[in-house]
């Protein structure tokens, strides 16, 4: 019911805010200035990428919450067409020490000041497809601009975390070009349960897809849903890998979510690390958590279990 209710009133505020969006993004072309794009050579933006489901949402509150990054929080994804307006008003009237929840709904985080995947904003620039929308200068330069814009805002690296981004790898890496990307790694098996129970919970249908689309497969309905989930899976994992091969292991932080959950104070240590390494310079206040809840083992019925790790051995 609760689920019934957060999409109705989702719907509702969707058609409130699309035509705002639509009619006050003049307003936010004034604010873009090209001499902001300097910011990114000494602020580069971060992206977190990964299956849905492998760990990505609480690596990126981990690290919005005990390092110094600017996000994009759930107020400012609502002004997708305005984003540094909307980061501007929201600075102005809101709190800047608001906690943050380490808690999260298939990826959703709580209030206004919870980080926010900003999907509908990498949508203005990118298709379902993943492609540019327009693939020449003038869009890249806009999107330039626009992550230029929220940097000098913020003062400070951008870190993004989008699922369907890690589709994007290669136009990301090209039009920043100094960009990082922290890869989430979680069992394929735990994966695979939890897309499927998002499914059930979300559309109340192990049919009906979620997330990224990574594979014609999975929007297939003649394939099984246990087909589709392991190629969806599997083509985030090789798109990743392929862009790694493409763009250089340099521009890789690899994240295991059992490893983070277990000893969370050394995997967010290393992190940092790596970050400064690679010429990411983020403060940090040190203060973090010993280590986290770890959920593992059979989430789904006997049946819905062997055929999502059958399955899984047939891709390996």
């Amino acid at each position: 019911m609760q689920l019934l209710q957060r999409s109705f009133s989702t719907k509702v505020k969707n058609k409130l805010l699309t035509p705002l969006n639509f009619f006050l993004n003049p307003l936010e072309n004034l604010w873009l200035n090209v001499n902001d794009l300097d910011y990114l050579n000494s602020s580069s933006p971060v992206f977190i990428i990964g299956p849905p489901r492998s760990g990505t949402t609480v690596i990126y509150q981990l690290l919005c919450k005990y390092f110094n990054f600017g996000y994009t929080n759930n107020f400012v994804a609502d002004w997708y067409n305005i984003p540094i307006i909307a980061t501007r008003l929201y600075n102005i009237f809101s709190s800047q020490n608001s906690p943050i929840e380490l808690t999260s709904n298939f990826g959703k985080s709580s209030n206004l000041y919870g980080p926010n995947e900003f999907g509908k904003f990498w949508y203005r620039w990118f298709s379902n497809t993943h492609e540019l929308i327009d693939n020449h200068l003038l869009t890249e330069n806009k999107l330039r601009l626009e992550i230029a814009g929220l940097t000098k805002i913020h003062q400070k690296p951008m870190l993004f975390k989008n699922v369907v981004n890690s589709m994007r790898i290669n136009a990301l890496s090209q039009i920043f070009d100094n960009s990082i990307f922290i890869v989430s790694n979680r069992d394929k098996l735990d994966i695979a349960q939890s897309i499927l129970n998002a499914r059930i919970a979300l559309y109340n249908n192990k049919n009906h897809s979620w997330s990224v689309i990574a594979s014609a497969l999975q929007t297939d309905p003649d394939i099984p849903y246990y087909k589709q989930i392991v190629s969806q899976i599997k083509g985030v994992t090789s798109n990743i890998n392929l862009a790694r091969k493409n763009i250089g292991g340099n521009k890789f932080i690899f994240v295991d979510y059992k490893e983070l959950c277990n000893d969370t104070t050394q995997v967010l240590k290393s992190i940092h690390s790596q970050l400064n390494t690679k010429g990411i310079r983020v403060e940090t206040n040190n203060n973090y958590p010993n280590k986290l809840n770890y959920s593992t083992g059979k989430k789904v019925s006997d049946a819905d279990y062997n055929l999502l790790k059958d399955e899984l051995e047939k891709n390996e």
